[in-house]
């Protein structure tokens, strides 16, 4: 299998470096970039490579974006001519940085795959197989199938998006914490204790990356809660020993996550005056998603942003001239003035918030994808049959693993982001991670549904022998 491992991720690495040679000549132009994001992350990534400050075009937006990503791309950055802010070269060698990424993402998919199918080998019926190893690695080699021929998993590598970066570290620590849960099952504590730590300093890492990540413990920590309950089948009490284990997993995750994170949060306080945890863009972000007209989308390109800045300086003016003193900087009073602001909406017209919630949900999770930046027809419809096939296969593989904690490990990505996006705009982008997680479990489909085809076929070669 070590032969296919290997072909897999080859073929994974060319059909990315294509496909990013392809969109890069596609959109030709003067930045080469598509997305509004993409020009904000080359922006900050060319700041870092030349030594100027970290803060988007001005002093007002210095924790515009999480740092891990422009750190990621500024190399490239820093490849550019004298005077330019684009090229085509240096482009090109951020998109095949984000293949190569994504490339070691699809490998720690196949190894988290090849552990859960050796982990579930009763579930799967592989304990009467002559050779078990078989199974596991058809599962692990069909997971990193799915994930090197989806097209939505190709296109977060080569956009120029966080996502490029994020979904490697998200893989990473998903499967310190599946480490974690297979040790627990074992009464292994110190070894459980360990990979928490671990998953808390990737998932801090993923969350340098991609913001949105930074609530995942609110579901993991029940989720382990859960997975230490019925570790004991036989009586489900909750024991001081296991209270403590379920406590001493949560604080280890949370150390490691702090230590990951605590260099940009010491910077944030020291220009801010205040703790900000992730970005001053939590504010903009929500209100995009709840306002007046919204319709779920980021349809008005953050415009509103404008009158809300005009706002908070008449409101500073008036306030200096009280005589009252100013809290913060002006950039963490304008994204709690853009965050109260999505709330009180939120609250005065619940209803409409409810029926917006449920409309992000739909474009988030509808097949075919709605965004206008994907322009080719071809594209969406790739990603909607990329997309429904691995959901397919995702639902026949956790009916398979329902028993199994590690298999609901796997889907709650999927739960994560769908109710985040429901609170946030909805858009395709923000449910690529979870699909690609999701390949493991379609691995696992795919090969139920090969051994029901094969068991099939051989019961009816059977019959026809005795029918003779």
């Amino acid at each position: 299998m070590r032969t296919w491992f290997a072909s897999i991720l080859v073929v994974c690495l060319l059909v990315r470096i294509v496909a990013a040679w392809v969109w890069q000549n596609y959109n030709a132009q003067e930045t080469y970039l598509r997305f509004g994001d993409s020009d904000s992350y080359w922006y900050l990534a060319r700041t870092i490579a030349h030594g100027e400050p970290y803060q988007y075009g001005s002093v007002n937006t210095q924790i515009f974006r999480a740092p891990l990503y422009p750190m990621f791309l500024s190399p490239f950055a820093s490849l550019l001519p004298p005077g330019e802010s684009f090229s085509w070269s240096a482009i090109f060698g951020a998109r095949v940085a984000g293949c190569i990424a994504g490339t070691v993402g699809v490998a720690m998919l196949m190894l988290l795959a090849a552990r859960l199918a050796r982990h579930s080998q009763d579930s799967l019926g592989q304990s009467g197989e002559p050779n078990p190893k078989t199974v596991t690695g058809l599962i692990a080699v069909s997971a990193g199938l799915l994930a090197t021929l989806y097209p939505g998993a190709v296109g977060m590598s080569i956009f120029v998006l966080s996502e490029s970066l994020f979904c490697p570290l998200m893989i990473a620590g998903l499967g310190a914490t599946f480490f974690s849960v297979v040790a627990i099952e074992r009464a292994r504590n110190t070894k459980a204790i360990f990979w928490m730590l671990a998953a808390g300093v990737l998932s801090g890492a993923a969350c340098l990356s991609r913001p949105s990540w930074s609530l995942w413990p609110v579901i993991m920590f029940p989720y382990l809660a859960w997975m230490i309950w019925r570790a004991e089948p036989v009586s489900h009490k909750l024991t001081w020993g296991r209270f403590r284990t379920w406590i001493l997993c949560c604080l280890m995750f949370c150390t490691g996550n702090a230590a990951c994170m605590s260099p940009w949060w010491i910077r944030n306080y020291w220009v801010s005056g205040t703790f900000v945890p992730t970005t001053l863009q939590v504010g903009a972000s929500l209100y995009d998603g709840w306002h007046p007209g919204a319709s779920g989308s980021s349809d008005e390109n953050m415009a509103f942003v404008d009158q809300f800045a005009k706002e908070q300086l008449d409101e500073d003016q008036r306030q200096q001239a009280a005589g009252n003193g100013l809290n913060g900087t002006f950039e963490s009073r304008l994204d709690r003035r853009l965050r109260n602001a999505a709330i009180d909406w939120a609250l005065e017209n619940s209803s409409a918030a409810v029926q917006l919630g449920l409309v992000k949900f739909v474009k988030t999770w509808s097949p075919m994808p709605v965004a206008r930046e994907l322009g080719s027809s071809a594209v969406r419809w790739a990603e909607a049959f990329g997309y429904s096939v691995i959901m397919l296969l995702s639902g026949v593989g956790m009916w398979r693993l329902r028993n199994q904690s590690g298999a609901w490990l796997i889907a709650m990505p999927a739960v994560y982001f769908a109710i985040l996006h429901m609170f946030f705009i909805g858009s395709v982008r923000y449910r690529q991670p979870a699909v690609l997680v999701l390949c493991v479990l379609g691995g696992v489909g795919l090969v139920c549904c090969m051994q029901w085809i094969a068991k099939k076929l051989t019961n009816g070669s059977i019959k026809m022998s005795m029918d003779r």
